[in-house]
């Protein structure tokens, strides 16, 4: 995965642990370690502006994850399970896959 489409991953998985409106500690040590995986110093860089500095969380672009599908819905999965699987993370899941046709 290029670094491009990692920022825009990371963009996701923000969306994401925000859904809740709360990002736990096991969050946010799951997001960094995505962020650093799949773009690096910027995805690391796009999570503390979205987390420390309480940024406004930019949308991701869907068209350029759509053919990374399998990667994308692995992470959003790996993400939600970090404080245990629940129905509403389940469905998140579904919803973003059917994005991503």
């Amino acid at each position: 995965m290029n670094p491009d489409v990692g920022i825009e991953l990371v963009k996701l998985l923000l969306q994401v642990a925000y859904a809740d409106l709360a990002v736990s500690d096991d969050e946010r040590a799951s997001l960094d370690d995505v962020a650093a995986r799949v773009a690096g110093d910027a995805g690391l860089e796009l999570v503390r502006s979205a987390i420390d500095r309480k940024e406004r969380l930019l949308p991701p672009n869907i068209g350029m994850l759509v053919p990374h599908r399998a990667v994308v819905l692995k992470e959003v999965a790996r993400l939600g399970a970090v404080d245990g699987v629940h129905q509403d993370e389940l469905d998140m899941v579904s919803l973003i896959g059917g994005m991503l046709r």
